[in-house]
């Protein structure tokens, strides 16, 4: 490959980083102005001023830790297929990839397979399974903390269930040899596939060795752990509006809604989750307000303080990455 040709290949990540983040912001910025209108603005800003602001360092503490976790979890799937790349270059991979949280599923973050080509020589086609394993283990996580707390809530589960019942069957089919080298032989005759045939068995190799037992199991136990942390946030938050909610309810209210988000596919799971965080609260009988301005700040501090600490960190190491 020519260096300008290089150079050309380099910069479509970036530019496609850089629009689809502005149309998530926007996406982003309409949705908390219509919740606000829904809730009544007044009621909304009313609920933030009397918010307990000194609440907003531990929350994000929380939410530090929790990429602290899924980083570890990251780090050992790229030693799990054999990467090897300095810690500091991991975490830089790691955190970079959060600027693409409000892409579909988070499929963006395939971005962060990209960079590790650049750093390590990587093939994409070995490392976009990492990305897979990610979002299964996460969801699994998300659903397993909606189990545990199902007693706090009285709707939600029929979802949760399904979600999970298919998350488990997926897992099932990438760990099983025979039924993926027999969706491999099938798609060898498909004139589109043949072309990838190499890459496609390349990412089942890697798949496969991810969804392992030992593997498996402890990736889930660091998403249960990662994402509990973020449901803690969630409690502090409505303690810091003043709703004495328990911390099984904020457990739910956090993990079904996010998974909910999840499931939807959409950027973020904009508007989805917003609108599962409120829905949750109100029903639970807290103040049109006071719902409003808790997923408006949980959110904040959640999705988009991450999308932040992603951007923050490809500007820093931006040369290096990119």
């Amino acid at each position: 490959m020519s260096k300008r040709s290089s150079e050309n290949y380099g910069q479509k990540p970036s530019s496609r980083l850089g629009r689809n983040l502005a149309i998530a912001l926007i996406a982003g910025v309409c949705i908390f102005v219509g919740l606000a209108i829904y809730a009544d603005i007044g009621e909304v800003a009313q609920s933030l001023t009397r918010f307990k602001w000194p609440y907003i360092p531990l929350i994000l503490a929380l939410t530090l830790l929790n990429y602290l976790l899924r980083f570890c979890k990251w780090d050992y799937y790229l030693r799990t297929i054999d990467i090897k790349l300095r810690r500091r270059d991991s975490l830089t991979v790691f955190l970079s990839g959060l600027s693409m949280s409000v892409t579909p599923a988070k499929m963006g973050e395939v971005f962060k397979c990209y960079l590790l080509k650049n750093l390590s020589g990587s093939e994409m086609s070995r490392t976009v399974p990492v990305v897979f394993a990610e979002r299964i283990t996460d969801m699994l996580g998300l659903s397993i903390l909606a189990l545990i707390s199902f007693s706090a809530f009285e709707y939600g589960k029929e979802l949760v269930l399904v979600v999970l019942a298919l998350l488990l069957a997926l897992i099932w089919v990438t760990r099983s040899e025979r039924v993926c080298n027999r969706l491999l032989a099938m798609a060898e005759p498909v004139r589109f596939l043949s072309k990838l045939s190499n890459s496609l068995r390349l990412a089942y190799e890697s798949a496969h060795r991810l969804f392992g037992s030992t593997t498996l199991l402890l990736a889930v136990a660091i998403s249960v752990v990662s994402w509990g942390l973020e449901c803690l946030a969630m409690h502090f938050v409505l303690q810091g509006f003043g709703v004495d909610a328990s911390v099984m309810l904020s457990t739910f209210v956090f993990s079904f809604s996010s998974l909910a988000g999840a499931v939807s596919m959409i950027p973020g799971g904009l508007a989805v989750a917003e609108g599962s965080f409120a829905g949750l609260l109100m029903l639970t009988g807290v103040a049109k307000g006071i719902a409003a301005g808790a997923t408006i700040v949980i959110r904040f501090c959640t999705l988009w303080f991450g999308v932040v600490v992603g951007l923050v960190t490809i500007v820093l190491a931006g040369r290096r990455l990119l």
